[in-house]
């Protein structure tokens, strides 16, 4: 069991300063605590509202927002509903990570298919 690209990314989010957490099949293996299949890739999540803070964070990556599917470069607009996966490539490394926009109102986490289904956040 190897929880290497957790680890990795854990030290990449040390110093950004504003709410993270890892997503997806790695969450669910760590909350396991083993790896329950190989994974090939690494998500992460973030607040939509943190969203232009991390690719301050990474100025050392290039970032593409995802669209219908599609893989577009993102600028530097804030990125709103429906849009919600970006893909960001370390310019020195090639490291990849995907980030997933999370809603949040009144310290409520809310899930950005319907907006009504949401839960107080413990952060």
């Amino acid at each position: 069991m190897s929880f290497d690209k957790c680890e990795n990314v854990s030290t990449l989010m040390a110093k950004f300063n504003k709410t993270w957490f890892i997503a997806g099949g790695w969450a669910i293996d760590l909350f396991l605590g083993k790896e329950t299949r190989e994974h090939k890739d690494i998500e992460i999540a973030i607040f939509r509202k943190d969203q232009l803070n991390l690719k301050t964070y990474l100025k050392e990556w290039d970032f593409k927002k995802v669209i219908k599917s599609g893989f577009h470069n993102w600028e530097n607009e804030f990125l709103e509903l429906p849009i919600h996966e970006i893909h960001a490539t370390n310019k020195l490394n090639e490291d990849k990570i995907e980030v997933l926009l999370n809603e949040e109102k009144d310290n409520n986490w809310e899930f950005r298919r319907d907006l009504r289904i949401s839960s107080p956040m413990q952060l």
